[in-house]
């Protein structure tokens, strides 16, 4: 009896001690299985921060960059200092800010270009840009040109790049319509309601460049087709009223466009723009020559004209060029833009500011080897397509069609017009003298988009060019 009880009570010590082993077995697995769950939080919260957004990771390359950007400024900036100060008027030009900045770094590690407002300066190694401007000022660029070697032009912020040409989907009345009607009272026409322009006028918007400020980079944007008025007809100016107001009139019109969501303000396109792309300077025509130098309209020749008598006009050129005038009344818009008679004994002084060129050769003839931009380019599809409007204006003093040299009848505005810069002043003058003729063309606006301007990709193509849409 006593061996069968120690038999039981032994074998009920090992149930126990089995079922306390299982038990063990379980709390240990239930402990390991919270001890993983933990671990991988904790896991999960120092990866995040390591490397989430405003992690570790993140924020020491963050503070790297920081610190390398404030090293290149104070770089640039003690440069630009010295190459001001070597300048007698203060000025900072392109190779003596080159030369200055080859001294604080190695030859070739820094490249400057004078790009207009502002100088751009290109760190090579770090591939940042930064933007000097006149007044000696650093900042850094937010978006700056390049091209490839096939010739096509790109615009970069270093995270997203476009290409000219691109369509960006701008809405100039995604808010409210504007309108602007140019009165019959300035443009010359005397009668009716005047012409009416909307902001509401259809048409894709494509990028046209960057343009560099004292404050900033702006994306400029162009319609891909010139504007029309309300009643599909471009703005109509005449005889010396529209010479006078003309100008007012354009740049009013072309405001309108500058208010959709994106955007900063809009402007008319001026003669200044068109060169900038082509490349076309009326000082250096590409043989050193001025534009149409010994000649009566020869750029920036000064013509001074005195009348002597009630048909007699006494000429004298800046550039000796000889002048016959044969007509009874000399006519001109002063500086007061006040339309004048020149009165016997006055005289007035007027310079010659006409030029003309084809945006290919860079001549007055389309015929030749290509200077400008190609027929191919993006640029020329979108500025030489259509026949708009330049707000700029220019007197030409030049022949008649009678060979005779006739001041009075060429007064007015640049154009493109048959895929050039105006070609022929009395063509598409705007009459000054006895003639009053009327002259038509559509407006093409410049829209600024906002310098903080944030853009994606839309996915959509349009004739080879990405189509890109505004963050709002």
């Amino acid at each position: 009896m006593k061996k069968i009880l120690e038999s039981k009570f032994k074998e009920n010590q090992k149930i126990k001690k089995l079922e306390e082993i299982q038990t063990q077995k379980g709390i240990t697995l239930l402990v390991l299985i919270v001890t993983i769950i933990i671990l991988l939080i904790l896991a999960g919260i120092t990866i995040g921060t390591l490397t989430g957004e405003n992690g570790i990771i993140n924020n020491t390359k963050s503070a790297k960059e920081q610190t390398e950007i404030a090293n290149e400024k104070e770089i640039l900036e003690k440069a630009t200092v010295e190459a001001m100060g070597n300048n007698k008027y203060g000025n900072i030009e392109e190779n003596e800010l080159q030369n200055k900045l080859d001294k604080e770094t190695d030859e070739g590690e820094t490249q400057v270009k004078d790009i207009g407002e502002v100088i751009k300066v290109l760190f090579v190694e770090s591939q940042r840009n930064y933007a000097v401007d006149k007044d000696g000022n650093v900042r850094s660029m937010i978006w700056w040109e390049t091209s490839d070697k096939d010739g096509n032009n790109y615009i970069t912020n270093g995270d997203v790049t476009l290409q000219t040409g691109d369509y960006i989907a701008y809405d100039a009345n995604d808010k409210v319509e504007y309108t602007y009607t140019a009165e019959a009272e300035k443009t010359g026409i005397n009668t009716g309601e005047g012409q009416t322009f909307s902001s509401s006028y259809e048409t894709e918007w494509r990028l046209l460049g960057v343009e560099h400020s004292a404050d900033g980079d702006y994306l400029m944007l162009v319609p891909s087709s010139s504007i029309k008025s309300t009643n599909s007809t471009g703005l109509t100016l005449r005889g010396a009223t529209g010479y006078q107001y003309g100008l007012e009139e354009i740049k009013n019109i072309c405001e309108i466009y500058g208010h959709g969501t994106g955007a900063s303000y809009a402007r008319a396109m001026e003669i200044e723009d068109i060169n900038k792309i082509t490349g076309y300077d009326p000082m250096n025509t590409g043989d050193g020559k001025i534009y149409k130098q010994g000649k009566p309209l020869e750029y920036l020749n000064e013509i001074t004209v005195t009348r002597t008598a009630y048909t007699t006009f006494e000429f004298s050129c800046s550039n000796r060029a000889e002048v016959n005038y044969n007509y009874t009344g000399f006519r001109y818009v002063n500086e007061k833009n006040e339309y004048v008679l020149l009165e016997i004994g006055e005289s007035v002084t007027l310079t010659c500011t006409y030029y003309g060129y084809y945006p290919t050769t860079l001549t007055d003839s389309p015929s030749g080897d290509v200077k400008g931009i190609s027929t191919d380019s993006k640029e020329y599809t979108m500025l030489f397509s259509d026949n708009y409007w330049l707000a700029s204006k220019y007197f030409l003093g030049g022949p008649d069609n009678t060979g005779e040299f006739d001041v009075t009848t060429n007064f007015s505005f640049f154009t493109i017009s048959n895929n050039a810069v105006q070609t022929s002043g009395s063509k598409y003058c705007i009459a000054v003298g006895g003639n009053s003729p009327s002259t038509t063309f559509n407006i093409m606006p410049i829209v600024y988009l906002n310098k903080d301007i944030q853009l994606r990709e839309s996915g959509e193509q349009i004739n080879s060019c990405t189509k890109w849409e505004i963050n709002k």
